[in-house]
């Protein structure tokens, strides 16, 4: 487990054990060290002592008894000069180790020579070292150092022997040596010193392994009661930063923990019990929680503010996120996608659009992700429904698209509005057109109207000649009334208007046809809205409307047939709805567009003028209403009339 994911508690207990560990073992280690030191120097100052005795010895046999000896000998014996017991330095020395040693057998003594009369003092390979070593360097004394004899380890000290003048009777010229130190160790070796040279070395070894492993033991015991003390310790100081540290922060975390996850209030306060640290940190705790709590609320304020705004939007409105899902979507938007539009974000949209090979939301996500641009655009879907739609990219620091906001409005409403501006342009214009005309050709058909009744005066009763002129009265009439229709078109006639019911206009209109209908077979029903209040209208003008459309759906329903008419009240938009259904062949597709123009017709020639439905047109618009078609060829066609719904009275014009 990494370092960084350990808790605080364990990173304290781990920091204070390494500590104390660190300090048990430098505290072990220095401890040894310092009780090695003081072995080794205890050992070195019985060493100076055992070598300063035994150079008293030397001193007093060479300075004293020796010189007596050399007095006292050649009185008593002259074949003897030379008695080593009494007057060999070495031996003497030798010889009083050898007794020290009884009782003390760990110190070893030695003098050696790399020349000596008694080959038993020989110099081993150490301590001809130590005669070049003392050689080589006049200036020192003394060599100490600990080193392996026979597999155990010693403490030496070393000092050199250097010949002095008096060392020259026994060791200079073997011939002037004592005959008694020639006849013991013959004239071989121990011969022919010189004043001031190192001959050799006298050492006292100590052993050490002992106190050594003494010391390290005392250091073990050490180390292991003072790791033993500080694990005690670590336990005290682990109980006691866990009940004043790690609990409070435990909870602390316990807390922040909850409310990350919902499962604990923002609002909430925790306890304060102390005044130092903790306490401190607990009451910013607080403090925080509270200026959270304080802003989580004004932004759930803010949010259900803006949410409230975005709803009221009455158009589809969404932020998209690049992969085509919805961050955020008004009411007006969920309620498209509820109904499965083409027009808004989803599934459906993409693959219905794509079938059609028209353009799709996705495919406006793509092109605005592609030219980092605001992208807007005008398509017509699939279900007939014309849409205006908007996309507006967010861009991130790297200037990718992050979001985007998302409007689409339909405006089919205001497409029909356009092009019924456009046909009521049309209309006006062949109006115009149709009211110069019409004035032509009326002057000429009265004319003829007039002349035809005196040649029928003059003509006899019966006569072919009198069957010709009725014939020609007879056009002359149907061109007076279409030239009439012409003029009725064009002209801004005198409107009635007054309260008046619906209802009743239309059921005294199917009053009239009710003969005609039943003659061929037609049913007639009706579904009427009590609910209607009264409107201010022209009756007559209404009832030649209804009776137009009447009469067309007569003509378009074939015998044995269903014409219903339907009107409801829709109080929400203060408009009176009427709906004339019938069951006939319906208006093709191609043609559906041009049935209010003037002067068309699908009627045979001599069976219409064309002019009814135009007509109809321009009273509706008048009363400041909307008609429209809907149609399938097969199926019938239903004609909508909408006409608003006035509060005041309109006098007559």
């Amino acid at each position: 487990m990494k370092a960084k994911n350990l808790k605080l508690s364990t990173k304290f207990s781990l920091a204070i054990g390494l500590i104390l560990l660190t300090f048990c073992v430098i505290f072990s280690v220095l401890l040894y060290h310092h009780l090695k030191d003081r072995v080794i120097e205890d050992a070195h100052e019985k060493a100076d002592i055992i070598l300063t005795q035994i150079e008293a010895v030397g001193g007093y046999v060479k300075g004293t008894l020796r010189p007596r000896m050399f007095n006292i000998l050649p009185r008593i014996d002259t074949n003897d000069e030379f008695i080593v017991e009494a007057m060999s330095t070495t031996h003497v020395s030798l010889e009083v180790m050898r007794r020290f040693n009884q009782n003390l057998k760990e110190y070893v003594y030695k003098r050696v020579s790399d020349n000596p009369l008694n080959p038993k003092n020989k110099t081993d390979s150490f301590h001809s070292r130590m005669i070049a070593y003392f050689e080589q360097d006049r200036t020192k004394t003394t060599w100490r150092g600990i080193i392996d004899l026979e597999n155990q380890k010693y403490l030496v000290q070393v000092r050199p022997i250097i010949t002095e003048h008096g060392c020259l009777r026994c060791h200079g010229d073997p011939s002037q040596a004592p005959k008694g130190l020639r006849k013991k160790y013959g004239e071989k070796s121990g011969f022919r010193w010189a004043v001031g040279k190192v001959v050799g070395v006298e050492s006292v070894a100590i052993p050490v392994d002992v106190t050594l492993q003494q010391v390290k033991s005392v250091a073990i015991s050490t180390f292991i009661f003072g790791f033993a003390t500080l694990l005690f310790l670590f336990i005290a100081l682990q109980g006691a930063f866990w009940q004043l540290v790690s609990k409070p922060l435990n909870r602390l975390a316990e807390v922040f923990t909850g409310i990350a996850k919902g499962t604990e209030p923002l609002g909430q306060e925790l306890p304060v019990t102390t005044s130092d640290e903790i306490g401190e940190l607990t009451a910013s705790f607080n403090l925080m929680a509270r200026h959270l709590f304080n802003a989580q609320e004004s932004l759930k304020e803010n949010v259900e503010t803006l949410q409230s705004i975005f709803d009221g939007i009455s158009d589809p409105l969404a932020l998209v996120n690049p992969d085509c899902s919805l961050a955020m979507t008004n009411s007006a938007y969920r309620e498209w996608m509820s109904q499965g539009s083409p027009a808004v974000f989803g599934k459906e949209s993409h693959e219905l659009a794509h079938h059609a090979g028209i353009l799709c939301p996705v495919c406006f996500l793509e092109q605005a992700q592609r030219e980092k641009r605001a992208i807007s655009g005008y398509w017509k879907a699939p279900d007939g429904q014309h849409y205006s739609t908007y996309l507006y990219p967010i861009l991130d620091n790297h200037r990718n698209v992050a979001r985007a906001v998302h409007y689409v409005k339909n405006i089919t409403d205001r497409k029909q509005i356009e092009e019924q501006m456009m046909e009521a342009e049309k209309l006006a214009a062949l109006g115009q057109l149709s009211a110069g005309v019409a004035h032509e050709i009326n002057n000429p058909l009265g004319v003829i109207l007039t002349y035809t009744k005196l040649l029928l005066r003059e003509s006899a009763e019966g006569s072919q000649q009198q069957q010709d002129i009725k014939v020609i009265e007879k056009h002359a009439k149907n061109s007076k009334t279409i030239v009439e229709n012409l003029l009725s078109f064009s002209r801004h006639n005198t409107t009635n208007k007054k309260a008046a019911n619906l209802n009743d206009c239309i059921n005294e209109v199917l009053l009239m046809i009710a003969k005609q209908f039943e003659k061929d077979k037609i049913i007639l029903e009706k579904n009427m809205d009590p609910s209607i209040p009264p409107m201010v209208i022209d009756q007559e003008k209404m009832k030649q409307v209804y009776l137009n459309l009447f009469m067309n759906a007569k003509q378009a329903i074939v015998s044995g047939g269903k014409l219903t008419v339907t009107t409801r009240f829709i109080p929400e938009k203060k408009q009176v709805e009427a709906r004339v259904q019938d069951t006939g062949e319906g208006i093709p597709p191609n043609i559906i567009g041009k049935i209010f123009e003037p002067f068309f017709t699908t009627k045979k020639t001599g069976e219409g003028t064309g002019l009814g439905l135009s007509i109809s047109y321009g009273i509706i618009k008048e009363h400041g209403g909307q008609i429209r078609v809907e149609s399938e060829p097969g199926k019938g066609s239903i004609f909508i009339i909408s006409l608003p719904v006035e509060e005041i009275n309109v006098q007559e014009t």
